[in-house]
């Protein structure tokens, strides 16, 4: 505080014109409106209390007379204890829905029409291109050979079919949980691929199972499909004499490798689990233990 002795009238006259101008109005201007809000908000000089009582709903606001002459002061309170309920509601997830405009519930309503129209379009895309459904097409190409194959193709179809769903589905997951379209890509080859081992295994089950080959004669091919060869044609058995006659040999490409044997039958086993399976993470196991007895096959076949 700045004191001015009296007896100098023409020093204190310039000090204060002094003062003035060095703080200008909008300096002041914030420290104006603090102090009119402080006073609009401030109880009275009576003493009377201002309280404040919330319902789950809506704001009760007890105030007193004073304030209640002030419009200003009424809107500002209102606003606070407004906001302080919604935060209430929203923390506690209780939080009223907000009506929807006119202009809002017309958006809504023309979206449910283009879904409507969206739902009929594609089902008559369903039924104009039912013919050229995987199972459709396929049976369109079979009904034109002897119906005596018929049951072998359907069972390659399910097969491959079976697989090509797990695929999907696994695809599916992968990006559900987040990955990438390289990492879902990955995955469905994973489960849709076969192996020419395991094609090979396969066509040789079910050509034994239709009676298209003996299992006997089959049992002379490896797991590559192809005949042993020798050097000698001493050793070579006779593939189809009823009584065969070979001579004793120490090759060990004659004498059929009993793992091999066992582990293809393994592969049927798991083939079959795997078409009457309905859980996905089954199949999926299913699959990898598919892919691991063909690998044990193949590094038998080449030792």
């Amino acid at each position: 505080m700045i004191r001015i002795n009296p007896a100098c009238p023409l020093l204190a006259k310039n000090i204060q014109d002094t003062i003035v101008n060095k703080i200008s109005f909008p300096k002041l201007l914030p420290v104006v409106l603090v102090i009119v809000a402080g006073s609009l908000i401030l109880p009275s000089i009576n003493n009377e209390q201002t309280a404040f009582a919330e319902s789950n709903t809506e704001p009760t606001i007890l105030v007193s007379d004073t304030l209640k002459k002030n419009p200003l002061a009424m809107k500002i309170i209102a606003e606070m204890e407004s906001q302080k309920l919604k935060y209430k509601q929203l923390s506690e997830g209780k939080l009223p829905e907000i009506p929807l405009t006119k202009k809002q519930i017309e958006i809504e309503k023309n979206k449910k029409i283009s879904e409507e129209i969206l739902q009929e379009d594609l089902k008559s895309m369903e039924k104009k291109y039912l013919d050229f459904t995987p199972k459709n097409a396929f049976e369109k190409f079979i009904s034109k050979l002897n119906s005596t194959y018929h049951g072998i193709f359907w069972d390659q179809f399910d097969y491959l079919n079976a697989k090509v769903q797990l695929a999907l589905a696994a695809k599916n997951q992968v990006l559900e949980n987040g990955g990438s379209l390289y990492e879902a890509q990955q995955e469905y080859f994973k489960y849709a691929s076969m192996p020419r081992l395991e094609m090979i295994s396969y066509i040789q089950e079910l050509n034994i199972k239709y009676g298209f080959a003996d299992s006997q004669i089959q049992s002379n091919f490896d797991a590559n499909g192809k005949l042993p060869r020798f050097e000698d044609d001493k050793d070579a058995p006779c593939y189809g004499c009823e009584n065969k006659v070979t001579t004793p040999s120490n090759n060990i490409d004659i004498d059929p490798k009993a793992e091999i044997k066992i582990l293809q039958e393994k592969l049927s086993n798991l083939r079959q689990e795997f078409l009457n399976s309905n859980d996905i993470e089954e199949k999926k196991f299913l699959v990898n233990s598919l892919n691991d007895t063909v690998k044990k096959i193949q590094k038998l076949t080449y030792l």
